[in-house]
């Protein structure tokens, strides 16, 4: 009896199983496809790779589907409409093909007996797999934003009447391309690109209302003046200022002068004008930058700005005291103040008539000013050099150079809390060596040789310490 009953086992259950197995192992060695695989609905099972692709190609051959229009939305409304081989968006044959093929045929060998008696029992069902050109629907996202971006809108700080008057800031927003790709991969990937949505994002404004909120008034100023007849300089100081103003200072930033002016070039609208190099007078472009810095500098010390980096002009210059200019040169000399504040600081810079004036607003400290004090000692002999310039009429005088004392100034800042000095800070300790007087006089004839320099010094060697009261006043 248990004979009959193995026998029946044997060929009831191991040798179908058996026999099972090697067909199974036997159609794993053929390129065929596991029967019951579906590919976007078309039964692909039991054929080899090649009849699988004539098959697909048949059903989704480009003249059946490369003219229909995909519509492109954005929150939720139509925005555009493209048609399928604008996006270079074709099917994958090979891909989905491939991918169809590795079904039962994996490492394991359980799983791929798994995966193929599923196929058969209740079917496979895989998406068509689609390639696109993504370089082309980058440009035809790029091209898109530019209708759809909503630049934001920065906050403003008006000075009116001697009051602040803040313009609040607008948020913006933008197509965000690289979001919006991921998600279209996705879709391609899966087929479902019958509907595509272009993300967006925020755009933050560069300042914003809370950045300026704190802002209460005027916590350094420094005024300058200059003479409008020299138009070149006149118009460089106008173009340097516009390039400041309404820039925000936010806590421990440090404000690059060269950084915002840029450079001094005739493309970016700067003219030839009067310049003071190694204690000469020269003309070059950007003319009258240096007193948009010096006024800058100045109101930067008033205001208790922490100085990161600063160079003196050769010699004193007219429009600020000597110890309180400040001169810069593109690449090589930079003024950098940093704000040392928790609140921020905002630049406000107008230039009316032969006036320019440099307002730093921020949030007043109650009962805390600062005071500038130079200490200032005169060096060197001021001399007076003369040259006989035969082409000026005899008795003719005329003077290139009206020269300069030597000084040695240092400058302090006092801290000021409720009328009492709590500290005292050296910013600077200067020096300008002297600087002659250059004089022509004319002949009634050429001289037969070049006439000697003559030479009147005027010694003024003792040094006189200088103390000024108060806040040193710009000219």
């Amino acid at each position: 009896m248990w004979r009959w009953f193995g026998a029946g086992v044997f060929l009831g259950v191991i040798l179908p199983a058996a026999l099972g197995l090697a067909f199974f192992r036997w159609w794993q060695g053929t390129d065929r496809i596991a029967f019951g695989v579906k590919v976007q609905g078309i039964a692909i099972g039991g054929l080899s790779r090649q009849q699988a692709k004539q098959v697909l190609r048949s059903h989704f051959h480009a003249a059946l589907w490369a003219n229909i229009s995909v519509p492109l939305l954005c929150r939720g409304k139509i925005v555009h409409r493209i048609r399928i081989a604008e996006l270079g968006l074709r099917p994958d044959l090979d891909k989905v093909v491939d991918e169809a093929g590795q079904i039962g045929r994996c490492a394991s060998l359980l799983e791929s007996l798994r995966q193929f008696l599923l196929a058969q029992q209740g079917g496979v069902h895989l998406p068509m797999r689609w390639r696109w050109e993504e370089d082309a629907v980058r440009s035809l996202l790029h091209r898109l934003a530019g209708s759809l971006n909503r630049p934001p809108e920065r906050a403003w700080v008006e000075w009116r009447d001697g009051a602040i008057h803040l313009v609040p800031s607008k948020e913006g927003v933008q197509v965000d391309i690289d979001a919006t790709l991921r998600v279209w991969r996705h879709q391609f990937h899966q087929g479902k690109w019958e509907r595509l949505e272009i993300l967006l994002r925020p755009w933050h404004p560069e300042v914003t209302t809370e950045d300026v909120a704190m802002l209460d008034g005027v916590v350094g100023r420094a005024i300058t003046s200059f003479r409008t007849s020299e138009r070149n300089r006149a118009h460089n100081i106008r173009l340097a200022a516009s390039r400041l103003d309404h820039v925000l200072i936010r806590p421990g930033e440090v404000l690059s002068f060269n950084a915002l002016v840029g450079p001094r070039t005739s493309r970016r609208g700067f003219r030839v004008a009067r310049v003071l190099v190694r204690g000469e007078f020269t003309e070059d472009f950007g003319g009258g930058v240096c007193q948009v810095a010096g006024t800058l500098y100045l109101a930067g010390l008033r205001a208790g700005m922490e100085v990161v980096e600063r160079h003196r002009h050769s010699r004193p210059v007219a429009y600020l005291p000597p110890g309180l200019d400040a001169t810069v040169n593109f690449g090589s000399l930079d003024l950098k103040l940093r704000n040392p504040f928790p609140t921020p600081l905002y630049l406000r810079i107008f230039v009316k008539g032969g006036r320019l004036t440099v307002l730093i607003l921020g949030k007043r400290q109650s009962g805390r000013s600062y005071r500038i004090v130079r200490e200032v000692t005169r060096i060197g002999s001021f001399t007076e050099k003369v040259t006989y310039d035969p082409s000026l009429p005899k008795g003719v005088r005329k003077i290139d150079d009206k020269g300069s004392p030597g000084y040695r100034v240092r400058v302090w800042r006092w801290q000021v809390d409720n009328g009492v000095v709590t500290k005292r800070e050296l910013i600077s300790v200067d020096t300008y060596s002297p600087q002659s007087r250059r004089r022509r006089e004319g002949l009634a004839l050429p001289p037969t040789s070049t006439a000697p320099l003559e030479t009147a010094t005027h010694p003024s060697d003792s040094p006189t310490p200088v103390f000024p009261a108060g806040n040193d006043t710009s000219p």
